[in-house]
């Protein structure tokens, strides 16, 4: 049966990202234009979208496969994260353990197959293995901090707990009151990575890029209508993130909750002995309320913190505006010397959460699939969402692929305005309680 899918919002990330504007000016975008025909299309060149098109591409070689994001690939929702690919996440470890050792042989599987593609083709994205570090602040940090340990060790990862001089001897500063180090993290330049996954697709995968997709048309096979042009293909898959919501994939089942960071300019010499002198660093907060730092190789302090309802998909300047005081507020407070630092950018970017720690995963109607990277880890975990995502429809199956289809399905949410309220009370509550961890 005939079926049109018409999105009411297309992805419009706008504001400056830091991460991109720190590499060099990408070539000229190739842009979908006229009719395009191929056996495959993929939407969406965030990390679910570029490793599922990677894994078709070459469990199919014969098979042609589309790549089409609304953007430049590095420039969205996975070039706008903190870098940290998670290892041994106990999201879910504190209420649920199966649950918690799923998520982390997932994460796991996810930090091992970016490795092998950034050592094969020797992408350059800042790849550490400095691992990560969770931090507390006061009394309320560190009541999230004993829960995250007690996940981590139901989950059977290691972790040592590092004491307020031991954060003064990496950080530099006493703000933290003590921390738990877990390693088997990698830290990386997350647009970097992006764009690296991009350049390094299979000869069979055509991307293009700046290419919106505003109308999906279904009946014999698929058409996916762009500005400039149209693909057609027997069979797509969703890797648009909340977006395939705006398609009518996933409505109802996924938070949308915007997240704000700032990079600095690169420290100098005498300010970098502020933050304790080292190469680098990663701090995650314990608190929903905290701040994630990294110190980055390029000797940039990344903040980022505050959090908003999503809905809308996008940052206005007055949104930009409050994260800037913020992460210049948390600036301040960790390093006082260092408190009127001029930031290179501030951007916005938009995380899915679901109610149940339930995943988008799979065929949502006949030949239309989709994956999203949602709750915790979305680098890693959306990594190997994608690839299984490949395997799955080439029909290979594999302990991993059993561990992700065991996980629920995202349960349906409240509407709006309900919904809106309850995301609002709880970000509310969280300022208000624990604003000394911000």
């Amino acid at each position: 049966m005939a079926a049109t899918r018409k999105a009411k919002k297309l992805p419009n990330d706008g504001a400056k990202n830091g991460w991109y504007e720190a590499l060099p000016a990408p070539p000229p975008a190739h842009s979908a234009e006229g009719t395009v025909t191929v056996d495959w299309a993929v939407v969406g060149a965030g990390i679910c979208g570029l490793t599922v098109a990677r894994q078709l591409g070459e469990l199919r070689p014969s098979d042609s496969i589309a790549l089409i994001d609304a953007e430049r690939v590095g420039y969205g929702t996975s070039g706008r994260n903190a870098g940290f690919l998670l290892k041994g996440h106990s999201h879910g470890g504190e209420k649920d353990m199966e649950l918690g050792k799923r998520n982390d042989r997932l994460c796991a599987a996810g930090v091992e197959h970016i490795h092998d593609i950034v050592m094969r083709h020797q992408i350059q994205c800042d790849w550490s293995d400095w691992g990560r570090i969770y931090v507390a602040s006061g009394a309320p940090g560190e009541t999230h901090l004993d829960r995250l340990a007690h996940g981590l060790e139901g989950i059977g990862t290691t972790y040592t707990e590092v004491d307020r001089d031991g954060m003064e001897a990496v950080t530099g500063t006493r703000f933290y009151s003590r921390g738990i180090r877990a390693d088997g993290t990698a830290l990386v330049q997350p647009a970097a990575l992006m764009r690296g996954l991009g350049a390094t697709l299979p000869p069979n995968v055509e991307l293009y890029e700046d290419s919106p997709v505003s109308e999906i048309h279904s009946g014999d096979g698929f058409r996916l209508i762009c500005p400039e042009g149209e693909i057609a293909a027997r069979q797509v898959v969703l890797a648009n993130h909340v977006f395939a919501e705006e398609l009518g994939v996933a409505r109802g089942r996924v938070v949308p909750v915007s997240l704000f960071a700032s990079l600095t300019r690169p420290l100098k010499e005498d300010e970098l002995k502020l933050v304790g002198g080292g190469g680098e660093f990663g701090l995650l907060p314990s608190s929903p309320n905290g701040s994630t730092v990294r110190l980055t190789r390029d000797r940039r302090i990344l903040m980022r913190n505050t959090l908003i309802y999503g809905r809308a998909k996008q940052f206005d300047e007055s949104e930009l505006a409050a994260a800037r005081v913020n992460h210049h507020e948390g600036i301040r407070r960790r390093w006082p010397d260092l408190a009127d630092i001029e930031l290179d950018g501030t951007w916005g970017g938009t995380l899915g959460f679901t109610r149940n720690g339930g995943v988008v995963f799979g065929e949502m109607a006949p030949g239309l699939h989709a994956v999203m990277t949602t709750d915790a880890a979305p680098l890693t975990r959306g990594a190997i969402a994608g690839k299984l995502l490949a395997d799955q429809l080439c029909g290979i199956d594999s302990p991993l692929l059993q561990d992700m289809l065991a996980l629920p399905k995202a349960a349906r949410l409240p509407p709006d305005p309900f919904l809106r309220f309850i995301v609002n009370r709880r970000i509310r509550k969280a300022e208000s309680s624990e604003a000394g961890e911000l």
